[in-house]
């Protein structure tokens, strides 16, 4: 089961650039306690991206990226601090709810493209938010996604800046929970034994991309929001109920 979950999971990250993470946590979390899950599912996001990062190098939209993943590190010391205070049990579903909502606005009303271009209006706090959702409920996907589609960037611009502040937000969340102890033997093989599938699926999803795009990239990434979200909504609150 695991093997196709992690197929599926790559497909999904070469086809659009980002839902790896979440979607292989989801399908783990069934079998698995999330301490062991969310650092493996890290480990194999920036395992499966490094055949993304030279076309995302090149797509890289510099001035937005930049912004963006500098909200991220700032949230990174403040995402800590405020799982003290808010039960991360409680966070998950609240911000599910809010990325199905922004899944059916992207869906159902095309986003207004901001005139003159790109704006980097919005970056720094997006950012920000995406790393505190992922700091606090593995969640930092659907907030990132729902910003760029709103910036003006073009669906190579988007993709790229997308692959790329996964790359920095994995790298720190995994340095972090290096640091805590919490990153054993045990998660680095079984990242290993799902390797193959996870890089097949990454593989094939890349062949999607460049030669089927049935749908425009906005109809895709809304998709993409609306089920994983309604997956993560659902077992949350599966979970609440089981307290």
């Amino acid at each position: 089961m695991f093997i196709w979950v992690a197929f599926a999971a790559g497909l999904v990250r070469g086809y659009s650039g980002f839902g790896f993470a979440m979607l292989l946590a989801l399908g783990l979390l069934t079998r698995l306690p999330p301490a062991q899950v969310v650092p493996v599912a890290l480990m194999l996001d920036l395992a499966c991206s490094i055949t993304l990062w030279p076309a995302a190098l090149r797509s890289f939209h510099v001035p937005i990226g930049s912004r963006l993943i500098l909200g991220m590190l700032l949230s990174v010391p403040l995402g800590a601090w405020l799982l003290h205070l808010i039960p991360a049990a409680w966070m998950t579903p609240i911000i599910a709810l809010l990325c199905l909502l922004g899944g059916l606005l992207v869906l159902y009303r095309p986003p207004a493209m901001p005139a003159g271009g790109p704006s980097t209006a919005g970056a720094l706090p997006a950012g920000l938010a995406s790393g505190l959702a992922m700091t606090m409920a593995s969640a930092g996907g659907p907030p990132l996604i729902l910003y760029l589609l709103r910036s003006g960037l073009s669906a190579a611009h988007l993709r790229g800046t997308a692959i790329l502040f996964f790359v920095a937000s994995s790298s720190c969340a995994l340095i972090g929970l290096w640091l805590f102890g919490i990153v054993g033997r045990a998660h680095l093989l079984l990242a290993i034994s799902l390797l193959l599938p996870a890089l097949a699926g990454n593989l094939a999803g890349q062949l999607l991309h460049r030669y089927w795009q049935p749908l425009p990239m906005r109809m895709v990434v809304g998709a993409i929001l609306v089920l994983t979200s309604a997956a993560m909504l659902w077992r949350s609150l599966l979970s609440l109920g089981g307290l």
